[in-house]
């Protein structure tokens, strides 16, 4: 519905409501009688749909995570304080809330799943992937193609059920050479801390299922009509971004470039011990936060403020993150 002072002049809506007033007016309203309520107590399903040219996203939230600072090397409690307070967020306590998404992609052509959360592996907070694919009304027999950023569990865990069942029949997994290699690899398996053992075992069970539709790729190319892998490593050796690009429009879903919404663009040099070489993934993150800035290019970010979808503008040496407006219409 378009709303304008003419059609606002001639009464139409006016009418309306007067008489809905009237029809109110002759009801007998008494506060005694009006019991509150009881609170849902719960939040709506985490599932958020957009368009890019002719391609349909969906944005499926996975949960929340609350990180302790020291999981940042460079961390700086005072600076982190007035970054929240500047960007009106709730007072920053002794932990960090970081939300874990995951998106479908239907092209027209092809239903595409990029990441699926990590199941019941983290926690209460999380877990919430599977319920939110099906709010959002997507078969998981209809998905064709599972693209990975990386194998991390709160990427891959979706895909297979603990029995070791794909939960994605239909689906060709497609993942970077370099992740892949890097997971399978014992000598990397046995130098590792327990939890990453535990990332090294998880990484293996989940993808076995899928052995048979197993893509691999060693290079930048568009891997399905329309979507470009991009190497970014750090954060993993093979770290993947997918660039989609419909109708003129295009978006970058960048993974685990960023962590933390709220300081990483302030500061692209608070790396996460995750990462698997904290200078190159701030060498990799500052390279990203120029390119999408200087073209203007969107963003959808794995631990991006859900549905993780943005822009970067860029200050001088740093950066701010612009979520993007709701979009009503597809």
């Amino acid at each position: 519905m378009t709303l304008s002072r003419r059609e606002l002049l001639r009464g139409s809506l006016l009418t309306g409501g007067a008489g809905v007033v009237a029809s109110l007016a002759g009801l007998p309203f008494s506060g005694a009688g009006m019991a509150a309520a009881p609170k849902a107590q719960i939040q709506t399903p985490g599932a958020y749909r957009f368009s890019v040219g002719n391609f349909e996203v969906t944005a499926l939230l996975d949960g929340y995570i609350d990180a302790d600072p020291t999981l940042i090397p460079s961390y700086d409690g005072q600076a982190a304080t007035k970054l929240y307070q500047d960007q009106f967020r709730p007072p920053l306590a002794d932990k960090i809330r970081i939300p874990i998404n995951s998106f479908v992609i239907n092209t027209g052509e092809k239903v595409v799943l990029i990441d699926s959360g990590t199941a019941d592996n983290m926690g209460p907070t999380l877990g919430q992937f599977t319920d939110n694919l099906k709010a959002a009304g997507v078969d998981p027999e209809s998905v064709d193609a599972i693209l990975l950023t990386h194998m991390h569990v709160d990427h891959i865990s979706g895909i297979t059920s603990k029995e070791g069942k794909d939960l994605f029949p239909n689906a060709e997994l497609i993942v970077h050479k370099a992740d892949w290699d890097f997971w399978h690899d014992d000598g990397f398996m046995s130098q590792a801390d327990d939890f990453m053992k535990s990332n090294f075992v998880n990484a293996r069970a989940m993808s076995a299922p899928y052995g048979k539709r197993l893509t691999l790729v060693e290079e930048d190319q568009e891997i399905l009509p329309g979507i470009e892998a991009v190497w970014m490593p750090g954060h993993t050796p093979g770290h993947t971004g997918f660039i989609l690009r419909s109708e003129g429009q295009e978006l970058m879903i960048w993974g685990d470039v960023v962590h933390f919404t709220a300081l990483q663009f302030a500061h692209p040099e608070w790396s996460i011990v995750f990462d698997s070489d904290m200078a190159l993934a701030e060498k990799t993150r500052r390279r990203m936060l120029d390119r999408v800035s200087a073209d203007k290019l969107a963003v959808l970010g794995s631990h991006l403020d859900f549905p993780g979808l943005g822009h970067v503008g860029r200050d001088g040496d740093r950066y701010s993150y612009h979520q993007s407006s709701w979009q009503y219409t597809l």
